[in-house]
């Protein structure tokens, strides 16, 4: 039965990846942020080789955001010049699908459950209503390095390359976006308070060093400095965040309470995964909070910015959950395990 379950699950993940492989065709990267940030900035730097031509497509950042860091872009770029000559968004949208099936395969790597909960956490990320909306939006690549940081915290343990990997993904994310940066400052202090304090010293030091100062050095050489569109870090204000907090309320938590609901009874009932995953289930609440906290210092209205971030950001989250949530599920059919933080 279990081996029945576990093929009608790979089974099921292969045809949600398909949708989205048939979304994307009918829907190439287009909508949206797309348009206006990243394949703005992959099609200047696809034709130009020249990283300050990020910052010349739109010199006031009115509405490509300079400060994002150009890693998707990059990505972009280098495989429509691959595969395609010059710059074309039909080329670059097969990308969409093979993040899709990366970020499933990463979350059953991340799950540690028997086959049947790995191929369920698969199979979640995989239906995940996002990738069928947002399509060209860096969150995708976000997601699968996330997921594939995640995979390596149970192996610290056992493997001494899993600190320099859980290293190279961390500092990748941080060079996708800012969310990804500090979620990656958040993982390593989850990781220091499981007592692996010298891995997540190291793992800092990575984050820091290659990832956000370099960025930070652009920005200032190249860039229009450390300016932000959308956040003004001398400008905080409890009214801003009170305003954040009933768009949110609004447009995010009374539509997703039988979800948070749901997801609270299913890690109730599972003592074991509630215990292992302590350091992860902190780690995703922290990083919420923060995020929370940092339209308190918003500079255009912020339930306007939350009505037009709020999804991505969930799914972020959502990604790092699936994998917790895929063991709470299978703990009653499973012997136990040790490992993860």
């Amino acid at each position: 039965m279990s081996r029945g379950a576990t093929t009608a699950l790979w089974l099921l993940t292969a045809a949600a990846v398909l949708s989205v492989a048939l979304v994307a065709v009918r829907q190439p990267f287009g909508p949206g942020d797309y348009v206006a940030i990243w394949g703005l900035k992959a099609r200047a730097l696809e034709r130009s080789g020249d990283v300050a031509a990020l910052f010349r497509v739109d010199p006031a950042g009115a509405s490509s955001h300079p400060e994002y860091p150009p890693l998707w872009p990059a990505l972009l770029a280098a495989f429509s010049r691959l595969f395609g000559g010059r710059y074309d968004d039909l080329v670059v949208t097969p990308l969409w699908p093979v993040l899709a099936l990366a970020a499933a395969l990463l979350a059953a790597r991340a799950a540690e459950a028997p086959p049947s909960g790995r191929a369920l956490a698969a199979a979640a990320v995989a239906l995940l209503p996002y990738w069928r909306v947002d399509l060209g939006y860096a969150e995708g690549l976000l997601a699968v390095l996330l997921l594939a940081a995640l995979g390596e915290v149970p192996r610290l343990a056992s493997s001494r390359f899993a600190a320099p990997r859980l290293a190279l993904f961390l500092t990748l994310a941080a060079w996708t976006k800012q969310e990804g940066a500090l979620a990656a400052l958040v993982f390593v202090a989850a990781v220091a308070a499981s007592g692996k304090r010298r891995d997540a010293a190291r793992i800092a030091l990575s984050v820091v060093l290659l990832g956000v100062l370099p960025w930070l050095v652009v920005l200032v050489r190249l860039g229009p400095g450390l300016a932000r569109a959308d956040f003004d870090p001398l400008g905080f204000s409890f009214a801003k965040l009170a305003a954040a907090g009933g768009a949110l309320g609004r447009e995010a938590l009374l539509p997703g309470l039988p979800w948070l609901a749901g997801a609270a009874i299913l890690l109730a009932l599972a003592p074991r995964t509630l215990r292992r995953r302590r350091g992860t289930l902190a780690a995703v609440a922290v990083w919420a909070a923060l995020l929370y906290l940092s339209f308190g210092f918003a500079v255009r209205d912020p339930g306007w910015l939350v009505s037009w971030s709020w999804d991505r950001l969930v799914f972020v989250m959502a990604v790092a959950l699936v994998p917790v949530l895929a063991e709470a599920v299978a703990e009653p059919f499973a012997e136990p395990v040790t490992g993860a933080a």
